[in-house]
């Protein structure tokens, strides 16, 4: 059992760390980007690395919750697929666009897995939280000097899928967490240098969902007598200390790139008064995608059912690009025949499943926030140094659900890596709590 541990462990590293170079190669409206010899060397060691952990820990799979929730989502991809297939979609393009919930299954089943198997949360999250942050300063660091955008420029070349998950993470360890740890600072420099940089307003949503969240937790922790309310303060210290470095951070940008803040400014005040739009371009995008992804479905109302398949075409609606021509110039049709996974994982949803596939993302996303709280409450009576990770699927879910406000999250791969590993965490702590309850029944009886 200890030397397959030890196996489990470094297959989880290979398969966390496959996609932290992950990036977006050359996009169009049409093709949804290229696929690079570096990504499917990635997905190599992810499918290997998966089989192998499967191989290893076979006795596990069947081991309940977490069995369920994997076979749930097995099924809603064989469904996708099975879909797209009898619609007519081509294969490629169905397989290209469902990739990350196939990364997202591999990751449930492996930190599923490695929970049955005797790891601590700490060491299934530490691989994760290593990724996440390696991919954000990675594609900084490929935008700027790799595919040549600048800082007057830059926008999704640098933006990180991982943002979301990071902070999902700060703020658990800031509130929840019994000790301080320098990883906060750090992980909150990378965060705070993502959103900077890439001159994204949504990524506010995570940040403050995060922080809502965490604080539900903490009350949670109250009320089961693992805090008391006066130790607030002191987990709010951390809170200060990096609302001081983002001021620090901020005035260092405003006299060595001024031109960052004049972006921001422009993003946040007065972008649609300079360019004559009647609303902010990204919401007259995502209402074009919206609007017309309805008129396909209303063609044919059954499709609201089981929508028309996963990779299929889309258009945006004519009615909206008379505005967003003055911004995104339509070259080579750049509005007609998109098949990407779109900018809202709801709408997309509804034209790549239909109604199915929204009850499908619904239930996995309450499952994950149920089986956290229920998991932190099992071990509450007796909490390990890592109890706060419990709380961690509830948060992240949440965030990943703000996301989801403007963006459709599972269209990057590392996003499925990161869900999954959440989706299937429960199960360690589910696995400690059995283990607590069942030497208290031994002791009793002993006694008696």
């Amino acid at each position: 059992m200890a030397r397959d541990a030890v196996w489990i462990e470094r297959l989880l590293w290979v398969f966390v760390l496959s996609f932290a170079l992950d990036h977006r190669n050359e996009i169009s409206g049409t093709s949804g980007g290229s696929t690079g010899l570096d990504q499917v060397i990635y997905l190599i060691l992810s499918v290997c690395s998966t089989a192998a952990m499967m191989i290893i820990g076979r006795r596990f799979l069947l081991v309940r919750p977490g069995a369920w929730v994997i076979g749930f989502w097995a099924m809603f991809i064989a469904y996708m697929l099975a879909n797209a297939t009898l619609q007519g979609v081509a294969l490629a393009r169905s397989v290209r666009v469902i990739l990350p919930l196939i990364l997202c299954l591999f990751s449930m089943i492996n930190s599923h897995i490695a929970g049955c198997a005797g790891l601590s949360p700490t060491r299934i999250v530490r691989p994760l939280l290593i990724a996440a942050c390696v991919n954000v300063v990675w594609k900084i660091f490929y935008g700027l000097f790799v595919t040549g955008v600048t800082l007057e420029t830059a926008r999704l070349e640098v933006l990180s899928p991982a943002n979301g998950w990071i902070a999902a993470w700060i703020a658990c360890a800031m509130l929840l967490r019994t000790r301080f740890h320098w990883g906060i600072l750090v992980a909150s420099g990378i965060i705070f240098s993502g959103i900077l940089i890439t001159i994204t307003r949504s990524l506010f949503f995570p940040v403050l969902m995060a922080g809502f969240a965490a604080m539900i937790c903490f009350v949670l922790c109250v009320r089961w007598g693992q805090f008391a309310w006066t130790s607030l303060w002191k987990r709010l210290i951390p809170v200060a200390a990096a609302g001081i470095l983002v001021v620090v951070a901020i005035a260092g940008v405003a006299v060595f790139q001024p031109v960052v803040l004049e972006r921001w400014g422009e993003r946040l005040f007065h972008n649609t008064a300079t360019q004559n739009l009647s609303a902010d371009i990204s919401y007259l995008t995502r209402m074009a995608e919206a609007d017309a992804m309805m008129k396909i479905l209303r063609e044919d109302p059954v499709h609201f059912i089981n929508g028309k398949g996963i990779g299929s075409p889309y258009y945006w609606d004519r009615a909206y690009l008379s505005e967003i021509t003055l911004v995104i110039p339509d070259d080579d049709d750049n509005f007609d025949g998109m098949w990407f996974a779109g900018h809202s994982i709801w709408t997309y949803s509804l034209l790549s499943g239909g109604i199915i596939a929204l009850v499908c993302y619904l239930t996995l996303f309450g499952t994950t926030a149920a089986l956290s709280l229920s998991a932190a409450k099992a071990n509450a009576s007796d909490p390990g140094p890592d109890q706060w990770l419990a709380f961690l699927p509830f948060v992240a879910t949440c965030c990943l659900l703000s996301e989801t406000l403007t963006a459709n999250p599972f269209q990057e791969r590392l996003v499925g890596v990161l869900y999954g590993l959440m989706v299937g965490l429960p199960q360690a702590f589910i696995v400690r709590s059995s283990w607590i309850h069942a030497t208290s029944r031994s002791l009793s009886a002993s006694k008696n």
